[in-house]
């Protein structure tokens, strides 16, 4: 019975197109007639949520095209004072949710902030809103996703021959020449890679737009929902939502399929080396980055908590970070779990292209928004109970709406793409005489599954599986928008706390994020390195 259930490609379509099930039900919402209260949004907010979301996508993708690219150039290609160390530490505002980083940037440059109060009772110079204009919110985006640029164009340019940039050197080209004429164009592809899914993540931000009262798609979907009670309008929005990302998921796989981010015969040899004054300059630079996305907000964060931490500090907390753990572990386990069963069959020849294009489908719920994956559930059930109440049924909407599986389901779409990049991976490192001398010797496929595949495959779950843990813990728009009554996570406590000016009573729940978020993150270190 297992091993039919395995092998049956209708149960794997029906489980692919059950977890893409927001996806296509936010997809079918421009079928529904209007209303006057969408009339409303297309007429007065359309526009300016246009006008916006341009403004802070060319302004983000600008910068950390910019940032990221030359942070990158810098730790592989020069040769200068602590360059070793940084190379590794401008990763770690991964770790660091968007959202902690604008709430310590809002609550040391704000009005009351003690940077402006020092700027106006020190030097008087006057005030400024930080809130104001397109400025602070850039570039809070630019140093919490600049990793994803530095990342990729890292890679592409350790790959590069070093004797190409000496051929450039030789013909009598100044570095920045070389730079822009050479090794610019050959990691272009990765740079475009690395930049399409920063755009991806700003799209899909709900807490640093809303902390920053900045207007998107995202606060919009969530004001709809919220304030308006309009599910057709907010499925609406988030349709639109999806048709931009669907564009920027296509042209990031277009740059991700040219380009390579290893290589074998990686050279270890600098193509420049500063000294004196010069590889100084490039250190303070590389490491007033680190300070401005890492070093300063933990340790802006540490002194907020320590205090408060006398007179803050309860069990309650205990309670959010059970709330959170139970969440993250239940999520990442349903994850992993699909994202195997979906991995499996990725091997098999007899696969349909209807199959392939529904699992493939299935992954796409990673670039895009929360918000949008929560609305496409909740509109999803609200279309079910109707469908029930018409022959003669009852609601369903009193029995999913505010509960945790529709919470887990939203999860379980949402990254689902994290996991099974991760499974898949490792499946495809099975060789197929495994599976033919498995097959000889008169071994079920449920055998096969549990005594070869499963054991390959463990050490790519398991990444998978921290990987998701971690975004889990980090997640905002779906929770908040569709967590049970009461279900307070720590993403939920700092949100509200930070929403209300609260900054210091934020920093407690902001710095056991980090906390987790480090260890999940050394955990994962620690199993890749193994594998290699």
């Amino acid at each position: 019975m297992k091993d039919a259930f395995i092998k049956s490609n209708f149960w794997i379509g029906l489980l692919a197109f059950s977890v893409a099930f927001p996806i296509f039900v936010v997809g079918s919402s421009w079928l529904l007639p209007g209303s006057e209260l969408w009339s409303h949004f297309a007429q007065t907010l359309l526009p300016e949520l246009v006008t916006s979301t341009f403004i802070l996508l060319v302004g983000v993708g600008v910068g950390v095209s910019i940032l990221g690219t030359i942070l990158a150039y810098l730790v592989v290609m020069v040769e200068f004072p602590g360059r070793s160390w940084l190379e590794w530490a401008l990763f770690l505002p991964f770790g660091i949710p968007a959202y902690v980083l604008a709430f310590v940037y809002l609550g040391v440059f704000d009005y009351s902030g003690y940077a402006q109060v020092w700027l106006r009772e020190y030097l008087g110079i006057p005030g400024f809103d930080i809130r104001s204009g397109h400025w602070a919110i850039i570039l809070t985006f630019i140093l919490v996703f600049y990793p994803y640029v530095y990342m990729m164009a890292r890679a592409s340019f350790k790959r590069q021959k070093i004797q190409m940039i000496e051929a450039g050197k030789m013909l009598g080209a100044k570095p920045i020449r070389v730079f822009w004429k050479i090794s610019v164009p050959l990691a272009r592809p990765a740079i475009a890679a690395g930049l399409l899914v920063t755009l991806m993540e700003t799209l899909a931000d709900f807490g640093v737009v809303s902390l920053f009262n900045y207007s998107t798609f995202t606060t919009a979907i969530y004001s709809a929902w919220g304030d308006f009670r309009s599910i057709e309008v907010a499925a609406q929005l988030a349709s639109l939502l999806v048709l931009v990302s669907f564009f920027l998921i296509y042209f990031e796989r277009k740059a991700r399929g040219k380009a390579k981010y290893y290589s074998s015969d990686v050279s270890h040899l600098k193509a420049y080396y500063a000294k004196g004054l010069v590889g100084w300059i490039i250190f303070f630079f590389v490491f007033g980055v680190f300070m401005l996305s890492f070093a300063m907000p933990l340790l802006q964060i540490l002194i907020w908590s320590s205090e408060v931490f006398s007179i803050e500090w309860s069990k309650r907390y205990f309670n959010y970070f059970s709330s959170s753990g139970i969440l993250t572990f239940l999520a990442t386990a349903l994850t992993v779990t699909v994202a195997t069963i979906l991995a499996l069959p990725s091997r098999r020849k007899s696969n349909s292209k209807t199959l392939q294009i529904l699992i493939r489908f299935s992954t796409l719920g990673y670039a895009l928004p929360g918000s949008v994956m929560a609305v496409g559930l909740l509109y999803g059930v609200q279309n079910i109970s109707s469908i029930s109440i018409y022959f003669g049924g009852s609601s369903i909407n009193h029995i999913l709406f505010g509960s945790v599986v529709l919470l887990l389901f939203a999860y379980v779409s949402r990254f689902l793409a994290i996991a099974y990049n991760s499974s898949s991976a490792s499946s495809e490192q099975i060789k197929p005489v495994y599976e033919h001398s498995a097959r000889l010797l008169g071994a079920s496929r449920w055998r096969l599954i549990k005594e070869v595949y499963f054991p390959m495959m463990l050490p790519g779950i398991l990444a998978g599986g921290l990987l998701v843990a971690v975004d889990v813990m980090k997640e905002l728009p779906a929770t908040y928008l569709l967590r049970p009554f009461g279900w307070d996570t720590l993403a939920i406590r700092v949100f509200e706390l930070s929403s209300e000016g609260l900054y210091e009573r934020a920093a407690i729940p902001a710095l056991m994020m980090v906390i987790f978020g480090a260890i999940i993150m050394l955990l994962f270190n620690k199993l890749d390195s193994e594998k290699y």
